[in-house]
């Protein structure tokens, strides 16, 4: 492909084209003159020759009177003459129709290089034939045009740029914030057609919501440690079936659990080369695979299952993992993306073939191909953040996806192109928003500030439908849809509380339905759903990932 420009340019323009140099310019001038003589002497000798052809008609008649018998070799000689005169006229005439053609032909190429900028356009041409190695082509076009290749241009520079051009919508289609909006409802309107797939009380749907009534529980509160960090726990991570449960620390150590085993829980301390703090933890939407992101600037691709059956093998084994030991690393050995800023989270796209991350002081989504590990980013910087992000996360097909950051705005990203839909500014009171979910009909958005509050959006309108928190300034805040989205968990801490508040609060009618205390002893970093209810799983600066079970109940009093 690299050679697609030049090659059309040729096949386009190598059509019996002769060399158009400066000492052919001066030909045809020549050529010009030497033809209007020519012509001049040609004029006078068909006068001469119709002259000498009455003369030779009239004696002819007096000959045939006189003796019809006898022949004049002068009569001969003219004729031949004219004859001769005849064809060279007729030759003229065919160089000069050719003359003609050929300065017709300098005239289209003149009209060519009547700018300056094709003139470089066509050395670059020549330039990428010489970086492609198409001597042949390179050869033809440089003695056709009579130019030299762009010396001062970089390697592949033409093809990079038409590369770079694919890549990006036509100039002359301006896509404005409102034709995005327009999209994204005709997107939604699409999903409502769908909307018997999430018929049900556990999604959130504020549409069908007319008939619903308030309802008073109690909440009975259970927590179990499931994993122990000797340093601070910072986030946690299950599996699409919910029955693994892995962490990570600041000491850069995984450790994993089988959640609900009726046997005996082992605790698998997961290989990772990662030698800085771990900052977010994702599982494939449908492998064991899980990845980590880390202060190292690295993220690992780790296959679980490859780590279960090693640590079988530890036990029954041991000796023969000794001796083969380098070559298991060699064949164990994680996948590793790398780059320069450390990653702070991710959102895997639901087909697994993408992943999506964002860096410590960096305004850009990074897309990552799976499959070849390649890196791909929007160019046009006009829609990126102006600060840090800090969050991201995407709907359940992966068509729209959306960032949060410490600039205080939520941008809504198409899935399909990466193209900016619609940024929601000062959605937190310009305050630094530190999370942002989907619900599972991919109507509405749940973000978190360090504004105190937590606010449900709707997607279609960008309205704010409700308000949660007392609006006093923390320094972390998150907040995730329960598994049946009518309620919703935030973890908020404020300026001057050493751990965690614990809320539950209503999604239809904003109210806080319970305050869970003292699970932890520190600051609540993370908080994913678990497999059953209510439950959840945290991770805490303490040490400690807990499943807190939750237990509803109506209340005697309602």
């Amino acid at each position: 492909m690299k050679g697609f420009l030049a090659k059309n340019f040729l096949s386009s323009n190598n059509t019996d084209n002769k060399s158009g140099s400066d000492e052919n310019d001066n030909k045809s001038e020549i050529d010009k003159n030497d033809n209007e003589e020519n012509n001049g002497n040609e004029e006078q000798k068909d006068i001469q020759a119709s002259s000498n052809n009455n003369g030779n008609n009239k004696s002819n008649e007096i000959n045939e009177e006189n003796n019809n018998d006898k022949c004049d070799p002068s009569i001969n000689e003219q004729n031949y003459t004219t004859n001769a005169t005849d064809e060279k006229i007729e030759n003229d005439d065919i160089n000069n129709d050719n003359n003609d053609l050929e300065n017709n032909e300098y005239k289209k190429k003149d009209n060519v290089f009547s700018s300056i900028d094709k003139m470089t356009f066509y050395e670059c041409v020549l330039k990428q034939l010489a970086d492609d190695n198409l001597l042949d082509s390179y050869n033809t076009l440089k003695k056709e045009i009579n130019l030299e290749e762009n010396a001062n241009s970089e390697n592949n520079f033409l093809f990079n740029l038409y590369q770079k051009r694919l890549y990006n919508n036509p100039s002359n289609v301006v896509e404005t914030e409102e034709t995005n909006i327009n999209k994204l409802t005709e997107y939604n309107s699409l999903n409502k057609k769908k909307s018997h797939i999430y018929n049900n009380n556990l999604i959130l749907n504020y549409e069908n919501n007319s008939n619903n009534i308030r309802q008073i529980y109690s909440y009975e509160i259970n927590s179990r440690i499931e994993l122990i960090h000797k340093s601070k726990c910072i986030c946690c991570a299950n599996n699409s079936s919910r029955n693994i449960l892995c962490s990570a620390s600041s000491d850069s150590t995984i450790k994993m659990i089988k959640i609900n085993d009726l046997k005996k829980k082992k605790i698998f301390l997961i290989d990772n080369k990662h030698t800085k703090k771990i900052n977010s933890l994702k599982f494939h939407p449908t492998k064991n695979v899980l990845f980590s992101a880390s202060d190292d600037c690295k993220i690992q691709i780790i296959d679980i299952n490859k780590a279960l059956k090693k640590k079988k093998k530890l036990y029954y084994n041991q000796y023969k993992h000794m001796k083969d030991k380098n070559k298991r690393n060699d064949e164990e050995k994680n996948i590793i993306i790398q780059d320069k800023n450390p990653f702070i989270s991710m959102y895997v796209h639901p087909c697994g073939d993408f992943l999506y991350a964002c860096n410590k002081n960096e305004n850009i989504i990074k897309l990552y191909d799976l499959q070849t590990l390649n890196c791909f980013m929007t160019t046009n910087k006009s829609t990126y953040h102006s600060s840090t992000i800090n969050h991201i996360s995407g709907t359940s097909d992966g068509h729209i996806y959306g960032s949060v950051s410490v600039d205080g705005n939520i941008k809504i990203w198409d899935g399909l192109n990466s193209n900016l839909i619609h940024t929601q500014y000062n959605a937190h009171n310009g305050y630094s928003i530190q999370s942002i979910e989907f619900n599972k009909s991919n109507f509405y958005i749940l973000t978190s500030g360090l504004d105190g509050q937590t606010k449900i959006m709707d997607m279609r309108t960008f309205k704010t439908l409700y308000t949660f928190g007392n609006g006093l300034s923390c320094i972390s805040n998150k907040s995730i849809f329960m598994n049946n989205e009518a309620f919703i968990a935030n973890i908020v801490q404020a300026n001057d509380i050493f751990d965690s508040k614990f809320y539950i609060y209503n999604s239809y009618f904003g109210n806080i339905e319970h305050n869970i205390q003292n699970v932890h002893n520190d600051k609540i970093n993370d908080i994913i759903n678990a497999r059953d209810g209510l439950d959840v799983h945290t991770a805490s600066y303490d040490g400690f990932c807990k499943t807190i079970k939750i237990n509803q109940m109506y209340s005697h009093d309602n």
